[in-house]
């Protein structure tokens, strides 16, 4: 059997984890010609993607885009929340349908109103940490998949069953990265331009034990999503690609670094001395190049070693630090940008890269 151009067949291949969304959506994913979990596995890797390298406050930033029942825009984490919302909803149903073949009605929801019903469905999830969210989007996925998997591919395929399984899973992914993608890009824009989302990153409570508790939940926060995305990545890829024009990631992980043991001297003399030093007198740029320089001798495992030693030293540093001299201008610049807001700078132009590097080649897909 063959199929019509540009329907992604075996004779004419569509990458859909790297194919514009405008060409996928001429695919007929419904086919029996094509590999349903193949084709699901590809969305999902791509959906997961889609905001790699975002620190949580850009998951709350309102203007992904807005409600289609005239409540207040939609945020990331709302679009995320969503469809995690809907997987978890498809679990019980398709369950349900497995036992008894009866699939839900439209009139199920809001009487068929899903804009009114979707709206409503934000709540409780628009209170969830972004987290917690990624996390039940990730447990419901797994969930659905292998429930879904216990149904005939007849089954899913068939007039009842493929709106309410596809659109759960690779469909409605598919869907929201219409919206996901440009607004993902945006943000990173913004991000690695160190934009911190909010008007002050600096907590203000009064109160010194839960403005350090706020401080050190950001900064683990950042740490987690660079565990997440940055260390799986094997050493042999880490000097394979310019990330950035002229940077590979190993450049990138090494300029953290520098920086890290910047701010740890900055912090230590401060404490010992009583003033500040100034910012390099060549300039930020020259001074990141020629550091940068020093260091590309060093290979992948040697620049893992030395983030390492000198993250421990920074955090311990601020960590000594009195709760108003963190809060000064000085002592802010030094510890925070220095810990995790310049991590979350570098994390906008490496996460993409990092969260796609595990991808089968285009010609193995």
């Amino acid at each position: 059997m063959t199929t019509a151009p540009g329907s992604g067949s075996r004779d004419d291949p569509l990458d859909l984890r790297r194919a514009p969304l405008a060409a996928l959506r001429g695919i007929d994913l419904r086919s029996p010609t094509r590999d349903l979990w193949a084709d699901e596995q590809a969305s999902w890797d791509r959906f997961v993607a889609s905001w790699a390298g975002l620190d949580d406050a850009a998951w709350r930033l309102p203007g992904a885009a807005p409600s289609d029942a005239g409540g207040p825009d939609w945020s990331l984490l709302d679009h995320v929340a969503h469809v995690a919302h809907w997987q978890e909803l498809a679990i019980d149903y398709v369950a349900r349908a497995e036992a008894t073949g009866e699939w839900p009605s439209d009139e199920d929801y809001d009487g068929g109103d899903f804009d009114r019903y979707n709206e409503r469905s934000r709540e409780p999830w628009s209170t969830f940490a972004p987290a917690e969210v990624r996390d039940r989007l990730a447990a419901g996925h797994d969930r659905l998949r292998s429930a879904a998997r216990r149904l005939p591919l007849e089954v899913i395929r068939g007039d009842d069953g493929w709106g309410w399984v596809y659109m759960t899973l690779h469909g409605h992914q598919l869907d929201h990265l219409g919206v996901l993608e440009p607004w993902a890009d945006r943000l990173r824009e913004r991000q690695a331009q160190n934009d911190p989302f909010v008007a002050d990153p600096r907590p203000s409570t009064g109160d010194d034990r839960a403005d350090s508790d706020a401080f050190w939940a950001a900064e683990a926060s950042v740490m987690a999503i660079w565990d997440q995305l940055v260390r799986p990545v094997p050493l042999e890829r880490w000097v394979a690609a310019e990330l950035t024009p002229g940077w590979t990631l190993r450049d990138h992980v090494a300029h953290v670094a520098d920086w890290f043991e910047e701010g740890a001297t900055a912090i230590e003399e401060q404490a010992a001395m009583g003033a500040w030093r100034d910012g390099p007198a060549e300039g930020f740029d020259a001074w990141n190049e020629r550091q940068l320089d020093a260091r590309r001798e060093l290979g992948p495992g040697d620049v893992v070693d030395r983030f390492e030693a000198t993250y421990r030293r920074l955090s311990d540093a601020t960590r000594s630090m009195p709760a108003a001299t963190l809060r000064s201008p000085d002592g802010w610049s030094w510890a925070y940008e220095c810990l995790h807001g310049h991590v979350r700078s570098h994390l906008a132009m490496v996460g993409p890269w990092c969260a796609r590097v595990g991808w089968p080649a285009p010609d193995e897909v």
